[in-house]
């Protein structure tokens, strides 16, 4: 088992006894008074690879600017599909900098995965349709879906997060499954335990109709539980584009998840970097 080597934005240890549980993107628990993203078992993500200058500056071009101001809430232009094969360290050059997130909200090289340098190929290890639900929560943000390249990472504020990831698949189709596979797993995982070293933690989730990206559906997956006596809720949202699927979760302990900037406009500009990196990569 291994775990992203995360530390709470004042740079402490997360607690012990909470570093195996990773419901959805990120579990977060309060340490010395901040916010501590507690990372699980991650299969075979690798470290993120910073990007070269070249990909990262025609990334970033394809970005609405430097502050949450900038990413839009209405009027989103279609666009089209996500196509083409990128490898993990290529989706990660894709991923939003913190500069795009409101100030106070941080992000750092420990926190980030994904696939490496080369496609992957072969069956899913934990496919949605029948992958449990403690196998889901521990393994969403990493590998293992059957994708053929994968990242992600988290941005944090004060018992607030965002948590972004890009799923790519070897077609359409498999993009749309996954997504389409939200809502059944729900209907199997409205209630269930995750053991916290020793103690179990019960989690619920439910699934629904997402917001609107570029008139494309989206699904809304809500997760929520309490850990240490303390309200955890995770809104992610998922959207199936040719290949790709991108999802956004927002987090929030012992306080709502971050409502600005929203989910969608996130999705959206996460569309939009895409695309743009799809053509350097080709």
């Amino acid at each position: 088992m291994s775990s992203f080597a995360r530390r709470d934005v004042a740079g402490g240890r997360r607690p012990r006894s909470l570093r195996r549980l990773r419901p959805g993107l990120a579990v977060l628990a309060v340490a010395a008074g901040t916010l501590a993203t507690v990372a699980g078992c991650s299969t075979k993500g690798t470290a993120y690879a910073t990007p070269s200058s070249s990909a990262s500056s025609s990334a970033s071009a394809a970005g609405t600017g430097a502050t949450s101001g900038a990413l839009p809430t209405t009027s989103m232009t279609p666009l089209p599909d996500a196509s083409g094969q990128l490898t993990g360290t290529g989706l990660a050059t894709v991923l939003l900098p913190a500069s795009d997130f409101p100030s106070g909200f941080t992000t750092s090289a420990s926190d980030a995965v994904n696939s490496g340098g080369t496609l992957t190929t072969g069956p899913a290890k934990y496919p949605v349709a029948t992958v449990s639900c403690s196998n889901f929560v521990q393994h969403l943000g990493s590998t293992g879906f059957g994708e053929t390249a994968m990242a992600a990472d988290s941005v944090v504020g004060s018992n607030q997060a965002y948590d972004q990831a890009i799923y790519q698949f070897a077609s359409a189709s498999a993009a749309s499954a996954y997504v389409a596979g939200m809502s059944p797993l729900a209907g199997r995982c409205t209630s269930f335990t995750e053991p916290v070293n020793g103690t179990n933690t019960t989690m619920r989730m439910k699934a629904a109709t997402g917001g609107s990206v570029a008139g494309r559906p989206t699904v809304e997956l809500l997760q929520t539980a309490t850990v240490s006596g303390t309200a955890l809720t995770l809104d992610t949202e998922f959207l199936a584009s040719g290949v790709d699927v991108f999802a956004v979760s927002a987090v929030g302990f012992s306080t709502t998840p971050p409502a600005s900037p929203a989910k969608e406009a996130i999705i959206y500009n996460l569309m939009k970097r895409q695309a743009a990196a799809a053509v350097l990569g080709s």
